[in-house]
């Protein structure tokens, strides 16, 4: 039985001794996706796109909620003048004023938020292509994201050669 066991150890320090061997020679390299995201000229580009893209719409909004607070004031200030039919007609006014603005900002935000979503996957998609571009050239057999790892080196992070590369290809 004791002999069983030393042969047992002795193969799983065989298999480790392997095992580290492959590990030492696997180069990795780490990204901050977040820094990359911060760093890329093109995100104040997509940011300016977007800007220019629902601007209207941003305005249209805004005139809808200043043009419901002019209502409410107005309803607040001469509502002791107002017959029961002048208030129901101005309740009515505003509830579909409110509905109107609700209906808009939903539509809004939904478009909004598609559109923030597809230009960041494309911007997306060159980081990827940037990152396994350098992890090829650079014989990186595995490439993680900084925050998965409890530690890595700085001189792990490829970071700065993805933004690099990336921004080249405006």
């Amino acid at each position: 039985m004791n002999k069983a066991l030393k042969v047992a150890g002795l193969s799983i320090a065989l298999m480790a001794a392997g095992m580290g061997s492959a590990l030492a020679d696997t180069k990795i390299a780490v990204v901050d996706m977040g820094e990359i995201f911060q760093k890329l000229p093109q995100r104040e580009a997509v940011s300016q796109k977007l800007k220019g893209e629902f601007e209207p719409r941003m305005r249209e909004l805004q005139k809808l909620e200043a043009d419901g607070q002019k209502l409410v004031e107005k309803f607040k200030k001469d509502e002791a003048f107002m017959s029961a039919q002048q208030k129901k007609q101005n309740q009515e006014k505003l509830a579909k004023l409110q509905m109107e603005f609700n209906q808009k900002r939903q539509a809004f935000e939904q478009d909004n938020g598609r559109r923030q979503a597809e230009e960041r996957n494309k911007i997306l998609t060159k980081v990827k292509a940037a990152i396994d571009s350098i992890a090829k050239s650079n014989g990186y057999d595995l490439v993680l994201e900084r925050n998965a790892a409890p530690y890595a080196a700085s001189k792990l992070d490829i970071s700065g050669q993805v933004i690099s590369q990336v921004s080249k290809s405006n």
